[in-house]
């Protein structure tokens, strides 16, 4: 029985090094490659004050100088917001945190004065991105199609790129007023993603966020709480080196408007260590109820795999180009995890493309 146990165990393992070695061969093999930076950001919507966007330019010239085809950035993609909006009730929730009740109202206004679906203007407005140039007119018919199929990044970078002077009637005042304030807004996707983008002449950021989770989320996190409310590790995990040393990054980089070494950190391979091993390895063998701790870890890999799944999506469609994605720091571990196993896609790192002098 025993020599059963081990034949069975090392045929296993043999199976799965099988598996990483042919797959690891047909990467290879690929004549093109398409480099992919995970950029992973603090979120700067919890800053209160304003932020000078100056002071991120030495973090947007390290990304210039990678020269990316593509941005992607922590948004739902405007397919995902269409199949939420027809879903479960905890998707109602998700969609007013994370897309907004006015831009999707405001959405709504755009669909009924042009008179189509979000399909269609999904379709149109992604006709219209294959252009390189576009006059005025031309981009405020981007705006409204993007605004109207739930693709709220590029129409606010392409509000970036209008003449705001000359618009007249062009755009509704709500719809003006609404924009203005995105582009304004505490926001990496803004201050890094959209200053890039129009840096290098791109039209458009791609989204691809997930949270096509939550519709178990709640049952999981009501089930996991009590041992949570109870657990050691995570009371002393509140105060621990691995939360305060980003607040104390974040704090300096506010008063000296250096922001290079809190991002240096979270794309380093110490900070990505321990977000494994400090923060995801408390759900899976410490003092947490195993199986809705372990039920809470598939929901963030569901995410993650997702996640990895869009940004694949925009590979698709830049084969043999560069991407860089900007998301939240803790996401960079398992999407740099799971995209390295993807065939024709090679990672890099932010540091790779820091000053000789860093």
């Amino acid at each position: 029985m025993y020599k059963l146990l081990v034949l069975i165990v090392s045929l296993s393992i043999s199976h799965n090094v099988w598996a990483e070695q042919y797959i690891q061969n047909l990467n290879a093999k690929a004549r093109l490659k398409t480099d992919v930076m995970v950029l992973g950001s603090t979120h700067l919507n919890t800053i209160k004050g304003e932020l000078n966007k100056d002071d991120f330019i030495p973090i947007i010239q390290m990304l210039e100088t990678f020269n990316p085809t593509a941005i992607a950035v922590e948004s739902l993609r405007a397919e995902d917001i269409i199949t939420m909006l027809n879903g479960s009730n905890e998707y109602q929730a998700v969609l007013s945190q994370f897309v907004g009740d006015t831009f999707l109202s405001l959405a709504k206004k755009e669909q009924k004065a042009l008179g189509v679906s979000a399909n269609d203007a999904i379709k149109k407005m992604n006709e219209l991105l294959t252009k390189k140039q576009f006059d005025q007119q031309q981009r405020i018919e981007i705006i409204r199609l993007a605004v109207a199929g739930y693709n709220r990044d590029t129409a606010a970078l392409n509000w970036s790129l209008l003449d705001t002077k000359s618009i007249n009637d062009s755009l509704s005042k709500e719809l003006q007023i609404f924009l203005q304030k995105q582009t304004n807004s505490n926001n990496e996707i803004n201050v890094i993603g959209l200053e890039l983008a129009e840096r290098l002449n791109l039209n458009r950021v791609y989204p691809i966020d997930d949270h096509l989770d939550k519709d178990m989320y709640s049952k999981v996190v009501h089930e996991l709480m009590p041992s949570y409310q109870k657990s050691t590790f995570w009371a002393e995990f509140r105060t621990s080196e691995y939360i305060t040393k980003p607040e104390k990054l974040k704090s300096q980089a506010l008063e000296t408007g250096n922001w290079l070494p809190m991002f240096y950190w979270f794309n380093s391979e110490e900070y990505q260590s321990d977000v494994i091993n400090k923060e995801w390895l408390g759900f899976i063998d410490k003092d947490l109820e195993p199986k809705s701790a372990l039920a809470r870890v598939a929901l963030w890999e569901i995410r993650n795999l997702n996640m990895a799944s869009n940004i694949m999506r925009v590979v698709a469609d830049h084969v043999g180009g560069k991407l860089v994605i900007i998301i939240g720091a803790n996401h960079k571990v398992f999407l740099e995890q799971y995209l390295s196993n993807m065939t024709g896609v090679n990672i890099v790192q932010f540091e790779d493309y820091a000053p000789k002098s860093h």
